[in-house]
């Protein structure tokens, strides 16, 4: 209705005047399918042109009735405020969205080999609590020992960009059970988004049917543990009862919004509980012991 009346508002002017009507941003909208009075009106035209209607169009005469500017864009074609217009952020936030970018990032690297990176892996023991017995502890310390690598020891593990190396080294994400995530977050800093992801507690994981395996390549599985002991301990005579318990397993990432790993660190603390062990001279009963994992990979390139 308003531009129909201003239509018929410039058809009764006595000057030949060309109208363009133009949207909020300036491009000229298509009139051609309205019809005033059984006569089409103008189409938008962008180019210059040589009738002599837009010749007069450009300097229109003075007058004192004619009519009030109409090019004056109406008020309902204000620019809406900045709120109405803006982006969603894109930011996963819940947890299904959180798991399933990260899950996305890592399929690109453990199945389509697009990056490669530098993994460092240690492990920290402490709190043993063994039998007091010095030559018994000391033997089981340096049994201990023989299966950790220190912080400093470490050595840097250099996965080359497309190699069988980097897909393997790299743990993956095959996990469709989300129940069995404590929480997922994911805040943006610097333009990244920074994802942590807790697991839920697993109890002496097997092989078949756990679900930390699903997640990481850091996890000690009860059948080699079984296997090791008694195959290579010589020390361990029998036990029993024997809890390898993972707490809270952490995942902390940092990735680019179009799904890149800058970064990630994954984390487990692991309380380890002997119900019986004969262990040399000693027996033990109800011990304990704790061990964190840490690997870490870095420098990623794709």
């Amino acid at each position: 209705m308003l531009v129909a009346g201003m239509l018929l508002a410039f058809c009764s002017c006595t000057q030949e005047i060309l109208v363009r009507f133009v949207d909020k941003d300036g491009n000229d909208l298509d009139l051609s399918g309205i019809s005033i009075g059984g006569g089409a009106a103008v189409p938008a035209n962008n180019s210059a042109s040589t009738d002599t209607a837009t010749t007069a169009a450009s300097t229109p005469a003075a007058d004192s009735s004619a009519t009030p500017d109409a090019t004056a864009a109406p008020a309902d074609n204000a620019a809406p405020a900045a709120n109405d217009t803006a982006a969603p952020s894109g930011v996963p936030s819940t947890k299904d969205e959180v798991l399933n970018f990260y899950k996305s990032a890592v399929a690109r690297v453990k199945d389509n080999a697009e990056a490669g990176y530098n993994k460092k892996e240690w492990q920290v023991i402490g709190n043993l609590n063994i039998t007091g017995i010095g030559m018994v502890d000391s033997a089981i310390e340096n049994v201990v020992a023989g299966y950790a690598t220190k912080e400093e020891d470490a050595e840097v593990q250099v996965s080359a960009k497309g190699s069988d190396d980097a897909k393997n080294r790299f743990p993956g994400f095959t996990l469709t059970d989300y129940s069995k995530v404590a929480s997922a977050t994911c805040t943006e800093s610097g333009g990244n988004y920074k994802i942590t992801i807790v697991m839920e507690n697993e109890d002496t994981p097997k092989k078949s049917g756990n679900f930390l395996g699903q997640v990481t390549n850091s996890i000690l599985y009860w059948e080699d543990i079984e296997t090791e002991v008694k195959t290579n301990v010589s020390i361990v005579k029998d036990f029993s009862d024997v809890h390898v318990d993972y707490q809270g397993f952490k995942i902390e990432a940092e990735i680019t919004p179009d799904g890149k790993f800058v970064s990630m660190d994954q984390t487990a603390h692991v309380d380890i509980r002997i119900g019986s062990a004969k262990i040399l001279i000693a027996t033990l009963k109800n011990k304990s012991g704790t061990m964190d994992n840490y690997a870490q990979y870095r420098e990623f390139s794709y």
